[in-house]
């Protein structure tokens, strides 16, 4: 997060095995009527990026919590370790152009939590401006007359502000909050605050070029930098030689819980970078005959890998590394963060 002097939201991540919970939490307020008025408020104020048909601006907030809850009860649970958030959102800020199909989704429908905020941005609606981070994200299947093959609809949530809450109701009562009033403020309110919405069409061009720092910072749309997150996020979990997978099971109380309201009670697949086990020398194929004089380190990197079983395309992420033999010298220029352990 930018050291700007904003106030901004703060977050305080789940444990892994809290993910079920605040996904469930989130999934009941969806289900509210509280949600529903929210939403509509937001619809009728024109702030939406996606409406759905709907004659008033209530009837389209309840389609919008109607799908988004469907999403949370559906999804599959997915944690990103803060390793696993830092190289995500540095390989997001330089993914290329591909064609996304189905089979680089994860899952039908998910459900992701990052560790650390993935992007920001400055809310000029507040006074003075403050500071809004982008921490988790749900998506699932959508359809429509301009996407011929489909696509996916992706939600990106907010830690909702309790502290701001609170200092509004106060402001409104004229006096402190007695605890029975803080407790049904809480309880009217999601763990996760709704904050903006997108669609990926199967088989489209998402062209989009940022530097470091865009995901905070960036010009424009600030949706995007948060988006290519999220599509390097689906694209590092195919590759089991940087990323780690750890499926954590619900506790028997939170699985009868998740059955009882209706909910998926799939294991959190933990995300997490795995621990580098060796140097990397010479790239595959280069002749042994060639002379190195050093050895240098190789910025983290994407590169376009065939494969034939698909026949496509794909990223795929190169960590840095050390490049050369061993035993000669290193020669050192521009610092490099390596992101792999």
């Amino acid at each position: 997060m930018p050291d700007d002097g904003l106030y901004a939201t703060s977050w305080a991540p789940p444990e892994p095995s809290g993910l079920p919970g605040l996904r469930a939490a989130m999934a009941r307020y969806m289900n509210s009527q509280h949600a529903v008025a929210h939403s509509a408020q937001t619809v009728a104020m024109g702030k939406g990026a996606l409406f759905p048909a709907g004659r008033t601006a209530v009837q389209a907030a309840q389609i919008l919590c109607d799908n988004e809850y469907r999403r949370l009860r559906d999804a599959t649970l997915y944690y990103v370790a803060a390793d696993m958030t830092e190289l995500a959102v540095t390989a997001g800020e330089s993914l290329p152009n591909f064609h996304l199909e189905p089979e680089d989704v994860p899952s039908p429908t998910g459900f992701v939590v990052f560790a650390e905020p993935i992007g920001s941005y400055v809310s000029s609606d507040a006074d003075p401006p403050e500071r809004i981070p982008i921490v988790a994200a749900s998506w699932g299947p959508f359809s429509a007359a301009h996407l011929p093959r489909g696509g996916v609809w992706v939600t990106h949530y907010a830690p909702t502000d309790f502290p701001a809450i609170e200092r509004m109701a106060l402001q409104r009562i004229g006096r402190p909050m007695r605890e029975h009033e803080r407790t049904r403020l809480h309880a009217g309110t999601g763990p996760l605050t709704w904050d903006n919405e997108t669609v990926l069409g199967y088989g489209g061009d998402l062209q989009a070029s940022f530097k470091p720092g865009d995901s905070h910072s960036g010009p424009g749309d600030t949706i995007a930098p948060w988006i290519q997150t999220l599509r390097a996020t689906w694209l590092l979990m195919n590759q089991p030689s940087i990323l780690e997978v750890d499926d954590l099971p619900q506790d028997r109380a939170a699985a009868r819980r998740a059955r009882r309201d209706g909910l998926a009670a799939s294991p959190v697949r933990l995300l997490h970078l795995r621990r580098a086990t060796r140097n990397q020398g010479a790239p595959d194929g280069e002749s042994a005959a060639r002379a190195y004089t050093c050895r240098w380190m190789v910025r983290g990197h994407w590169r376009q890998q065939w494969y034939p079983t698909r026949g496509v395309h794909r990223p795929l992420w190169i960590n840095p590394h050390l490049k050369g033999p061993d035993g000669k010298p290193l020669r050192t220029g521009d610092t490099v963060h390596v992101l792999d352990r």
